[in-house]
């Protein structure tokens, strides 16, 4: 069996492009929320975490002193670089790194950011460490990603939906369990929010030229198993003749190193 690291590598190394088009990536309100919780003051050594094209780090650039944006992945690593590049932006430099695993010293960052990706994560615990670790005492770290409601049933549900449509999901975590295990990491939870990024178009997000018209149909079929008041209230699933648009719940903290 492939390990989590693997099945991320193989699945975003073949989708630099298509990250670096996605409006759920490049906007919404997690994008927002990330750069109001951070309340940049012009001097801070940043980091930003799964970086993906890097379109966090590259609205936190202007607002910081430095920026290092990390990624598992090679192909966006190259992908964030050149489009850094494009937008003439020269207070960023980019790494290969595991979220578990990060190539800088104790104590060395103001602030570290991650956004929609650590239900991509093959070890939360052990990325939140990290974080601590290399964050200087009072440091804060900002988070946004897609979280399933505090239900049991839409737990297991869009866990497994998400793991059709991508082997390379690990966990959606409901609200709750972040804040449990970030507590438990050693930081002082400062805010909270439950936001929403933009709608997506399900045949856009479901990649039909990647995945079969068996698994399309399949993962279609989830969603109309859902009843009318769990689509709207926690998908805000909005039906478009042969397509709908939907959003994941989101969840946002901004927490203290202590």
């Amino acid at each position: 069996m492939k390990s989590v690291h693997t099945a991320v590598r193989e699945q975003f190394s073949q989708h630099a492009d298509y990250y670096a088009q996605s409006s759920a990536h490049a906007k919404g309100d997690t994008l927002d929320v990330i750069l109001n919780f951070a309340e940049p003051k012009g001097t801070e050594q940043t980091l930003d975490i799964a970086t993906g094209t890097g379109f966090t780090a590259f609205a936190l650039a202007p607002k910081v002193g430095y920026v290092v944006a990390t990624d598992l992945t090679p192909e966006m690593v190259a992908k964030a670089a050149a489009l850094a590049e494009e937008q003439a932006i020269e207070n960023i430099t980019f790494s290969i790194a595991a979220a578990e695993s990060l190539p800088f010293a104790t104590a060395s960052l103001d602030l570290v950011t991650c956004r929609l990706a650590p239900h991509h994560f093959q070890d939360v615990p052990k990325f939140l460490s990290e974080v601590h670790r290399v964050l200087r005492t009072d440091g804060l770290f900002c988070l946004a990603d897609s979280v399933s409601p505090e239900s049991e049933k839409l737990i297991a549900w869009q866990n497994r939906v998400e793991t059709l449509r991508d082997d390379s999901h690990v966990y959606g975590h409901p609200p709750s369990q972040w804040d449990v295990m970030i507590t438990d990491a050693g930081f002082s939870l400062e805010q909270t929010a439950h936001v929403r990024n933009a709608q997506m178009s399900f045949l856009w997000w479901v990649r039909p030229e990647q995945n079969s018209p068996e698994l399309v149909q399949k993962i279609r079929d989830a969603f109309a198993q859902l009843s009318a008041d769990e689509a709207k209230e926690h998908y805000t699933v909005k039906p478009a003749g042969d397509d709908f648009y939907f959003s994941w719940p989101m969840y946002a903290v901004k927490a203290r190193r202590v």
